[in-house]
């Protein structure tokens, strides 16, 4: 805190010494004479007196001199009059000239409020050199009389734009009411209208090839013809301003006749109107906003009503909203291969493209309803193929339709083809061998809907078949997807490819001294008497048979061959259980003895470390 203080004191002379110099600074400053700058033309002429009695002329004394013949040249040009009266319109012709007055006022308007910001901009300038001077330097008195001069200058440029001001309400007030004896010839306006729009179009053209021609003249010095052209070129923009003048003026007789006939079609000419000036350079958005506008407005107001009117141009603004929304939308965002994209073309490809999706997923339900509905016409395997071709088409055609709008040409997919054709090759290549594995399996059918199959260790019934892969659900109600390339790879067992008949072969086993006819046919009794009789074949070579298959170590074996169709192919772990069971229940019913490995042990010699207990017979 010391230290902070001992600082502060220390401050204290210099900014007492800072504080001194900018007093005095300010005191001794110039100031401006205001009576040179509110003075009148006996001011300014005897200051000319005074500078002309001196001996000696300097180029100072000189500027002065001018600047004070400028500003009593200037007083005396000045005219304070009124603006000049505006006529009651009694003819077409008149009322469309009160229209042309408008524009070129508002014009000049704006011109004066430009320079009442440049005068305001110099006089902010000059003052602030003024105080930068000492009070008895020579050229003060020239930055005074440039300060009076520009002041003068302000002050009639305001006076001007208040005027142009008033004037452009007693226009707009005069134009609002249309007199009634006046009357619109409609078509003879839009004849004209028409005429002017070939005109103007003409002296555009004349323009661009007088533009080119001084280019030309320029390039090879021809100073000449270079003014010429320039003369040709000015005289050629006056006449194509006085034509967009007259097209101006006769849209707004079109808009005023619809309005005194109360048509709707009113709120279009003005749209119209607006958009002429601004596009042809008449006005500027701001000033045809800030000014023309209101006219136009006031005017609907009053001949269609305050509701007529803001439901009309309620319509005009949505409209105008949409087409400004539309032009937004159809801009360039990018390009592929010099072809514009646009947001609008983005989005419609997407629409597109999903409703490509969508018809596709309907096409597949329809099928399923068809194929539902004709199960006899139908196989499951003939459905999934319909219906998945035809997904897979409606899908291909809606993306190359949606790279059409887009603008990509099918060249150019080939060569981005041709350019992934290296990462197809290494990265996609399990994912391509998969997909025309599946072409493959459509069409081939070597694997259908609904067939019972066994891959990789895996059993069950083929549930669906798509472009990547296949599922298969399991007598456990699992559903395994494998990829469509282990079909082609693989080997694949198909229970059910050609028909539903399977032989199934059960194995079993009697006891040495069993008469094998005995088994034989006392199987084959008990097959054809169980309830399982209903799911054997027995018709040509497909009959049940007992084959004796071994003698072996510790049974004769044998196989049951029977041929099962139906359901219980799809089981057959379960299948083979029912007959192993009948089996056994026939065996077990006729005292057919089932083994069990027996083994016999021979021994050679015995240790005499290990004792042996002798039993012997005590009645012995």
């Amino acid at each position: 805190m010391m230290q902070e203080r001992r600082r502060r004191l220390l401050d204290l002379p210099l900014r007492v010494f800072l504080a001194v110099v900018v007093l005095s600074t300010a005191i001794l400053a110039a100031k401006i004479d205001q009576k040179i700058v509110d003075g009148n033309v006996t001011i300014y002429r005897s200051l000319l007196q005074s500078l002309g009695t001196e001996a000696n002329t300097t180029e100072t004394v000189s500027l002065e001199k001018i600047l004070l013949q400028q500003l009593i040249d200037f007083n005396a040009s000045v005219s304070t009059a009124a603006a000049s009266p505006i006529l009651i319109a009694k003819d077409t012709n008149a009322y469309g000239k009160l229209f042309g007055r408008l524009l070129t006022t508002i014009t000049r308007l704006d011109l004066l409020k430009t320079k009442v910001k440049t005068s305001q901009k110099k006089i902010e300038i000059i003052e602030a050199q003024i105080a930068a001077l000492d009070p008895k330097d020579k050229q003060l008195l020239t930055f005074e009389l440039q300060d009076a001069y520009v002041h003068k200058q302000y002050q009639v440029y305001r006076r001007h734009t208040e005027q142009r001001q008033h004037e452009i309400e007693r226009l707009g007030h005069a134009l609002r009411t249309v007199p009634p004896y006046v009357h619109f010839y409609r078509e003879t306006i839009e004849g004209q209208l028409k005429h002017h729009q070939k005109v103007i179009a003409q002296l555009k053209s004349t323009l661009q090839k007088l533009q080119l021609q001084k280019e030309q003249s320029e390039l090879i010095n021809d100073a000449p013809k270079t003014r010429g052209f320039t003369f040709l070129i000015q005289q050629s923009k006056g006449k194509l301003q006085e034509q967009i003048q007259k097209d101006m003026t006769d849209r707004f007789l079109v808009f005023a006749a619809y309005l005194q006939s109360k048509e709707s079609q009113a709120f279009s000419v003005e749209k119209q109107l607006r958009a002429e000036a601004v596009d042809s350079h008449v006005l500027t958005a701001s000033q045809t906003d800030q000014y023309l506008s209101p006219v136009l407005l006031d005017m609907e107001k009053h001949y269609l009503g305050q509701i007529k009117t803001l439901a009309g141009t309620g319509k005009q603004e949505i409209k105008t909203a949409l087409y400004q929304g539309w032009d937004m939308i159809n801009q360039p965002v990018f390009s592929i291969n010099g072809t514009p994209i646009s947001l609008f073309k983005m989005g419609l490809s997407l629409i597109l493209f999903v409703l490509g999706f969508l018809v596709g997923a309907l096409y597949k339900n329809r099928i399923g309803r068809i194929a539902a509905s004709n199960r006899n016409s139908f196989t499951p395997s003939t459905r999934t193929l319909l219906a998945n071709l035809g997904y897979y088409l409606i899908v291909t055609i809606a993306f190359f339709i949606a790279l059409n709008i887009l603008g990509v040409k099918l060249s150019s997919i080939a060569l981005v083809a041709g350019a992934l054709s290296v990462g197809i090759g290494f990265g996609l290549q399990n994912i391509v061998s998969n997909f025309i594995s599946g072409l493959i399996l459509m069409f081939e059918r070597s694997v259908k809907i609904g067939d019972y199959i066994e891959i990789d260790g895996h059993r069950g019934y083929v549930t669906d078949i798509r472009m990547r892969s296949a599922t298969i659900t399991t007598n456990d109600n699992i559903d395994i997807i494998i990829p469509n390339q282990s079909f082609i790879v693989n080997n694949v067992t198909n229970w059910t490819m050609h028909d539903r008949v399977r032989r199934f072969s059960i194995p079993f086993g009697v006891a040495y001294g069993t008469d094998v006819h005995v088994v034989i046919e006392t199987v084959q009794t008990a097959i054809l008497h169980s309830d399982l009789r209903r799911h054997i074949i027995e018709k040509g070579t497909r009959r049940t048979r007992v084959i004796l298959t071994e003698m072996a170590d510790s049974s004769v074996n044998f196989d049951l061959l029977v041929w099962v169709a139906g359901d219980k192919l799809n089981r057959p772990r379960r299948t083979t259980s029912e007959f192993l069971v009948l089996i056994y229940d026939a065996l077990y019913a006729h005292d057919i003895e089932i083994p069990f490995p027996q083994q016999d042990i021979h021994i050679r010699s015995v240790s005499g470390d290990i004792p042996l207990h002798v039993h012997t017979d005590p009645s012995s």
